[in-house]
């Protein structure tokens, strides 16, 4: 029995399923924050059909004209078109440029400088949109948020609660060193932390292993309140040593205490996948760690950490977990896993590997997503004619049943992330065919498992968009899709004006864009046989923002 027959379409939905096919085009909507930066990456979409995304280097942003000190930093002085008057707080859209080259090319070295947050989070649909701030707080001196703190959205449900992660906010600390020059650090408290943004308030996700702040990420929720994610559950030995170290005014550098606690942070916490339960009002209700399946031996010194990603209404949730490989006993390495009744269990693990395969990869499969009917999609890592391929997969919790679909073509790496009640997937797959390329053009795709139809979202939409759609992100329930696509504009600048090359005119690129696909009711697909332009959107090469959406987990870590 189909067990997607038994859920309820609405008339949107059957317009989708019609005669068997995909009957209905899509139309493309821009959003709202694609405005506010130069980059937007689809991550959700609620049941209202607002998008939530991350926005790649806002525009417009605020400098900290109290930690320049232009009158002791003749380098850059002398870059700036106008310092006096950058001193005084009003900057051209010139030295506006020059200042946030500068405070990027030195937050990395110095803690002395300004920190400004490239990644940032918002829920939009055309209309508007809500900038997610996580934990971030008012600076004074700024007269605004510090903007210093990094947001990544994880899913939002249908009633439009979200969960995400934020860095916490870096903060002025005053500090006189030996040499009694009074500087000023910027330090933070935690590097990572879970969040839920429910009725207009941010709930924090308090990891066990608290020492330094911990760690923590939510990375899916479901419509009843149910959060997947990581959290740190203890810390290695190292960890103790270095605050040992920090308290030890012989033994710390001339740095405040607390600066040295941020370099002892960086050493890593031990992480499993988690659950969090919370109620309407945002209280929490309960949560909970999974184990790992195996137990590694007593010498072994890694410690192997598991990641849950999504969560269904019965608290079912998937991701990764680390276990033995069964075809090699000493070969530990990740595989999709289902954390469910307390424990882990991982599949989609017994594909055969060459001994080079298996040292050159510590993840073998990803589980993405699961559906109220404990339908779960993901990928899977395959040797198709000698190549490392990806390959998407549906498996059927219930019946125990793994399946492959044919995608583009049979040497294609494909990914799955996203499924909804009704049986649709959507993901994106290589649709070119040339051997060796490093970088081969990727299409969007939306897949019907009831009736096994895969399909390029480029052939839904109209033959004259102009946009090329490259990752199925999120669907919901009316069969609205949050993606990411390609779009051909002009370059923008610093404050999102377009940049002019020497003859006045507008320099081009493609720029990654979020956007919604909504379907029309009653629409057909359109024949672009004829159309040149169809054709180049068939798929585009799709490059170094795709590999921070992919969301792959953590990596085995020494105890």
């Amino acid at each position: 029995m189909n067990k997607n027959s038994l859920l309820p379409l609405s008339a949107l939905s059957l317009a989708i399923f019609a005669s068997g096919a995909f009957a209905a085009s899509y139309q493309v909507v821009p959003l709202d924050a694609t405005d506010k930066g130069q980059y937007t990456f689809a991550s959700g979409i609620s049941g209202d059909g607002d998008v939530l995304l991350t926005l790649d280097t806002p525009y417009s942003p605020l400098i900290d004209i109290s930690l320049l000190d232009l009158d002791n930093n003749e380098a850059l002085s002398n870059l700036l078109e106008s310092p006096d008057d950058v001193k005084n707080g009003v900057i051209s859209k010139k030295d506006l440029a020059v200042l946030f080259a500068y405070v990027n090319s030195q937050a990395d070295s110095s803690p002395l400088v300004q920190r400004i947050a490239r990644y940032v989070a918002y829920l939009s649909d055309n209309d508007g949109s809500e900038k997610l701030t996580g934990f971030d707080v008012t600076d004074s001196d700024l007269g605004d948020l510090t903007n210093s703190v990094t947001v990544s959205p994880g899913k939002v449900n249908t009633d439009g609660v979200v969960v995400g992660t934020s860095s916490a906010p870096y903060l002025k600390l005053a500090y006189t060193n030996e040499s009694d020059d009074e500087l000023t650090y910027l330090i933070r408290d935690f590097a990572s932390r879970g969040f839920v943004r429910i009725n207009g308030q941010t709930v924090a996700l308090v990891p066990q292993e608290v020492t330094l702040g911990g760690y923590s990420e939510a990375l899916g929720v479901s419509d009843n309140l149910w959060v997947a994610g990581i959290s740190s559950v203890d810390k290695p030995e190292g960890m103790d040593t270095a605050i040992a170290n920090c308290d030890d005014d012989e033994k710390r550098p001339d740095v405040p205490v607390e600066y040295c606690y941020s370099n002892a942070r960086s050493i890593g916490y031990m992480n499993k996948a988690t659950l969090w339960k919370l109620d309407n009002q945002g209280n929490m209700l309960d949560s909970k760690t999974f184990d790992l399946p195996f137990t590694p031996a007593e010498d072994d010194p890694n410690f192997y950490p598991s990641r849950a990603v999504d969560v269904n209404n019965a608290g079912i949730a998937v991701g990764t977990s680390f276990d033995r490989y069964p075809q090699n006993n000493d070969a530990t390495r990740g595989f999709a896993a289902v954390f469910a009744d307390g424990k882990t269990t991982v599949f989609a693990n017994n594909e055969g590997y060459t001994n080079q395969t298996l040292r050159d990869n510590p993840y073998l499969s990803w589980a993405a997503a699961i559906n109220n009917h404990n339908q779960v999609v993901g990928q899977t890592l395959k040797l198709v004619n000698g190549f490392q391929r990806t390959k998407f997969f549906v498996y059927d919790l219930d019946e125990q049943t793994l399946e492959y679909p044919d995608d583009f073509f049979p040497g294609s790496s494909s990914v799955a992330r996203d499924i909804n009640d009704a049986g649709l997937v959507v993901g994106d797959g290589e649709v070119e065919t040339t051997i060796g390329s490093a970088n081969r053009r990727r299409a969007a795709f939306l897949y019907d498992l009831n009736d096994n139809q895969f399909r390029n979202l480029n052939d839904l939409v109209a033959c004259d968009s102009p946009y090329t759609l490259v990752q199925g992100n999120a669907i919901n329930e009316n069969g609205e899709i949050a993606a990411t696509a390609l779009y051909k504009r002009a370059k923008l600048d610093i404050v999102g004006e377009p940049l002019l090359d020497d003859a006045g005119n507008q320099i081009m690129e493609e720029a990654a864009v979020a956007v919604k696909l909504v379907p029309i009711p009653g629409g057909n697909i359109d024949d672009c046989s004829s159309d040149d332009d169809k054709i180049e959107r068939q798929g585009a090469s799709f490059g170094w923002w795709m590999l921070g959406l992919l969301g792959l987990g953590g990596l085995i870590r020494r105890r």
